[in-house]
Order: C-alpha cells, then structure tokens, then sequence
C-alpha cells in the first residue's frame, strides 16, 4: 500500500485531473483495467517503430511487473517524440539550431543530423530543446519532467517500490497526452491502421 504522504487526497486529484484531463475518478478504487484499455488501445494504433514497446508493457501491467510497465511506456514515449521530430520536414535542423544554442559550449554537446544523434542527447535536455523548437510547450515538458521522475526510480536500484495507483496515472498522463499527441505542437502524420492493430484495439 502506497504511503499517505505519495496518494494524493481526492480533491488534490481532482485538481490534477482538471490540469492534466486525465480520466481517473478516484484512484483508490481505479481498476487496472481501466489502465490496460488505455494501453491495448495505444498499442494498436501504435506504429511499428515502438509497438513492441507497448505489447511488452501490456504484458508487464497484466502480470503486476508494474516497474517494467513503467520503463516499457517510458521507451515508447521517447520514440514517438524521436518520430514526430523525425516526420517534420525541417524536424533535425530546428532541433540542432536550439541544441546549438543552449549546449554549444558544453563538453556533452553533439550536433544533430539525424535520429541516431538524439539518443546521446539525455531525456532532460531533449525536453528542453523540444520546447526550444517548439515539439511542444513547457506544460507538455513538465509532465514529461514530472514522469522522467518516476522512470528513473523505477530504472535504478533505489530499492523504490512502485505502487499500482501511481502507475494507472502514468500511463495515462503519457498516452493521454503525449503519445496520443493531445499536447504535442508538431503532428505527427499518422499510418493506417494495420489489421493487427484493428484486432488489438478490439479485445
């Protein structure tokens, strides 16, 4: 059982749901159910680029592995972000000019010409430059700020025990928010739907 000092009280919720239009009523009853619709509806229309992501994060909520639920949908939102900057015509070079700027002089700093480079960038500085070019705004990085938070916890060995509560509303602020596109400014273009992808979205 999670700790009064980490569960929000209801109304506090509540304010969290209005900010974030998270579809959570009350967490101490949520079903996980609820959260895995929303994770089998993500994965079939999920490109294959970071589906598997999602299928192995579906397999990890379903059996409680709650951790690895966390850093599978924390895999997959950093893809969808590298492929929304990927799809934009102008997407590196945007990115580079504001890498440019702010890391220029910093010994960790690698320009940007193609995807690959992205993954020398840290998650942390990649928001920032994302919002330096506009991928999306700061109430987007926050929550993507706020979530890195919890990935970390879970990707190390604190000795940190992530609770089912706490899980439900990450993966539904990151679906609902990021890899939905809800609060992205570039859009990525989006592939038909597969007949796999039909058949999952259906069970």
């Amino acid at each position: 059982m999670a700790s009064d000092g980490w569960v929000p009280r209801l109304d506090q919720l509540r304010e969290f749901q209005e900010a974030y239009r998270l579809p959570v009523t009350d967490i101490a009853r949520q079903a996980p159910r609820e959260a895995l619709h929303s994770l089998r509806d993500a994965t079939g229309n999920a490109p294959a680029s970071y589906r598997p992501y999602l299928e192995e994060a579906v397999d990890c909520y379903e059996t409680g592995a709650y951790r690895g639920a966390v850093l599978m949908i924390w895999a997959a939102t950093i893809e969808h972000i590298y492929s929304v900057i990927e799809d934009h015509p102008l997407g590196f070079k945007l990115l580079e000019v504001e890498n440019f700027s702010r890391y220029q002089h910093a010994n960790f700093y690698r320009k940007v010409r193609k995807k690959g480079d992205l993954l020398y960038i840290n998650d942390a500085n990649l928001f920032l430059i994302c919002e330096d070019a506009g991928v999306f705004n700061k109430n987007a990085r926050t929550i993507l700020d706020d979530a890195l938070k919890t990935r970390n916890r879970c990707g190390h060995p604190t000795g940190y025990v992530v609770g089912r509560e706490e899980v439900v509303i990450f993966i539904e602020r990151l679906i609902n928010n990021v890899i939905s596109g809800a609060m992205l400014t570039w859009k990525k273009r989006s592939a038909p739907p597969t007949a796999e992808g039909a058949r999952r979205s259906a069970r």
